[in-house]
């Protein structure tokens, strides 16, 4: 709990309404479903699931996680991306949580995000000063300030199984491939 409320709430009311985020929340409606990707036959639930979290740790805290459980849309995430990019040569907070920390020595990860290393979900191609995120079925974003780029990919890893290998290496290739399609943006800085 935050400011004696729950994520899900806190974040709708300050970071979904006003960025105009509408496919984006925890615990998504019913009438959601059939537009949400089926993830894992969980053999702990005993169920393929659609439209709930997948993580395990975040189910038994009723769906709603700081590390799991969000559901959105890449037009959504997109418009979150462009938020980012419009607020990271200005905003500090925004450079702080964007920005590798170097904790533990070596790490890639910045405060809640990651930045590019080898081998990297964000491709070789994308620019040192790019942060991304990944979620364990296979979603990430990218964002890339030195570019202006956004690139999202919503990708099901983990059917019908999370033994599944065969999205191994997509994300980077994806990002890569978004890079070269835009010449300038490999002569970018």
């Amino acid at each position: 709990m935050a400011y004696g409320r729950r994520i899900d709430s806190l974040l709708a009311e300050r970071v979904y309404q006003p960025l105009g985020l509408h496919d984006t929340r925890y615990l998504p409606p019913r009438e959601w479903r059939p537009r949400i990707a089926p993830t894992e036959d969980d053999p702990w639930r005993g169920r393929v699931l659609r439209g709930e979290v997948h993580d395990e740790n975040a189910a038994r805290l009723d769906g709603v996680s700081g590390h799991a459980g969000l559901f959105s849309s890449a037009r959504d995430l997109l418009a979150f991306g462009d938020w980012m990019l419009a607020r990271w040569a200005a905003d500090s907070v925004v450079r702080l949580f964007t920005t590798r920390a170097d904790l533990p020595a070596g790490s890639s990860r910045a405060l809640g995000w990651d930045t590019p290393s080898q081998p990297s979900s964000g491709g070789t191609l994308i620019s040192p000063r790019s942060f991304g995120h990944t979620g364990f079925t296979g979603t990430s974003i990218w964002v890339d300030p030195t570019r202006s780029l956004v690139i999202v990919l919503l990708t099901n890893r983990v059917h019908p199984s999370r033994t599944n290998t065969r999205l191994a290496g997509l994300r980077g290739a994806v990002v890569d491939r978004v890079v070269r399609a835009f010449p300038a943006l490999l002569a970018a800085p």
